[in-house]
């Protein structure tokens, strides 16, 4: 998993309309595939808080195709075009590599495409790439930056890669890489789906990793 964070992290930031965003999607689509996933691509052009449109592909990795059940593991892929936050205020027009906001969890789900590709689910899982989230508006802007994030998310929630597409459960990675990084139960996952967590929680105690979740 890690060395698929270096290999993101090889291509630059990786921020919409940019050679290393391109670069990277094909990477991804080529490792799906290369993992024995049937993969989608979502092609849109999507327009930004501050009017930018934006070249985005959404990337669809799917494992037993056929399987009515289904299950959903995602990340976003895509990386922020300013380092807005950052203490120093001489880097907040940078854009930020990425490692752990956003490469962090792709480099995890590829992990586990290779591994559904060594040995295939006995359920339909479906891992998808969503791009163009971090193009949020920074903390100073002025205008109306309403629903300004997660623009790969929107877009696909509106254009579902399958016709009437439900999955049994979804699981969001996002920055997952932190050293010494512990997983807490968040609060919006615990109000609408207490028993997924629930259900994750218990699975990692199971399996001796009680001590990071």
């Amino acid at each position: 998993a890690y060395s698929y964070i270096v290999e993101q992290i090889a291509f630059g930031p990786r921020v919409p309309n940019t050679e290393a965003h391109r670069h990277c999607s094909d990477y991804l689509i080529a490792g799906l595939k290369r993992f024995g996933a049937a993969v989608q691509v979502q092609e849109a052009i999507l327009t930004a808080y501050n009017g930018d449109r934006l070249n985005a592909r959404n990337i669809i990795g799917s494992y037993n195709p056929d399987n009515p059940r289904r299950i959903l593991l995602f990340a976003h892929w895509d990386s922020r075009p300013w380092s807005d936050n950052d203490p120093d205020p001489s880097k907040h027009q940078q854009a930020v590599d990425g490692a752990n906001d956003g490469a962090s969890g792709v480099g995890v789900l590829l992990e586990m495409a290779r591994q559904f590709g060594l040995q295939h689910p006995n359920v339909g899982v479906d891992i998808a790439f969503f791009d163009a989230e971090d193009y949020g508006a920074p903390a100073n802007f002025k205008g109306n930056a309403e629903d300004s994030w997660c623009l790969g998310t929107q877009y696909w929630c509106k254009n579902p890669h399958v016709k009437g597409y439900r999955a049994k459960y979804g699981i969001l990675l996002d920055m997952v890489g932190a050293p010494g990084a512990t997983f807490y139960k968040e609060q919006i996952s615990m109000y609408y789906a207490a028993h997924v967590v629930n259900k994750v929680w218990s699975a990692a105690e199971k399996l001796g990793f009680g001590q990071y979740f």
